[in-house]
């Protein structure tokens, strides 16, 4: 596992219980689906919206809401990979390059790049998976959940899958029958996890470094 703590092989992590916060440049705001953080921000802040930011995270897997075309935080150390979520998918700029999303695609780049949005008009959300390269390696992608899929997870992994669209259950041990809710995430940490549904899903995971 990539905790250094042991728990329940297979987590349901409800959007409903997601944390929010600030971006760590106050530009935006963010869910928090799972971290490991190396450290947190200490300037205050309340639990809507307001919560600190990790500031160097082992990992972090969160939810952005990105309103305008602002500049992104700064994260010198880490790999960033990035879903567009939204029907509009999301513009980009990264390092002076401008950059299209669809949704459901995926950028990758450098926590220290210079990147901002761009060409947004509304409230449009991105999934972005955050691993310091000097301990994790991580991977982002999106998944179609078609009459049903297995989705295992590797020895010392750490594999979420987190439900975007359609509809979509689990079956794993502990956890209760019923629909998932769109941006519930089930974290897994060992064995096997059973999908059904019509659904679109993404597939993060975090392999620490031997």
């Amino acid at each position: 596992m990539s905790d250094s703590t042991e728990g329940p092989a297979l987590v349901l992590l409800p959007a409903a219980g997601h944390r929010s916060y600030r971006w760590r440049n106050g530009l935006g705001t963010a869910t928090e689906i799972a971290v490991e953080p190396v450290g947190l921000r200490t300037d205050g802040g309340s639990a809507d919206g307001e919560g600190d930011a990790p500031a160097a995270p082992g990992w972090t897997l969160s939810i952005a809401t990105v309103e305008s075309d602002v500049t992104f935080s700064s994260f010198p150390g880490v790999d960033r990979q990035l879903m567009a979520l939204s029907a509009g998918g999301l513009g980009l700029v990264i390092d002076g390059e401008p950059v299209e999303l669809d949704r459901w695609q995926v950028a990758a780049f450098d926590g220290a790049s210079a990147v901002s949005s761009r060409g947004v008009v509304g409230p449009t959300l991105d999934l972005n998976l955050m691993v310091s390269r000097d301990r994790f390696r991580g991977s982002l992608e999106v998944g179609v959940v078609d009459g049903s899929m297995l989705v295992i997870t590797p020895p010392g992994a750490t594999t979420f899958v987190v439900f975007l669209d359609g509809l979509l259950s689990a079956e794993g041990p502990g956890l209760s029958p019923g629909a998932l809710q769109r941006h519930d995430a089930l974290r897994l940490e060992a064995g096997t996890l059973s999908l059904t549904g019509d659904a679109t899903i993404a597939l993060a995971q975090v392999l620490p470094h031997l």
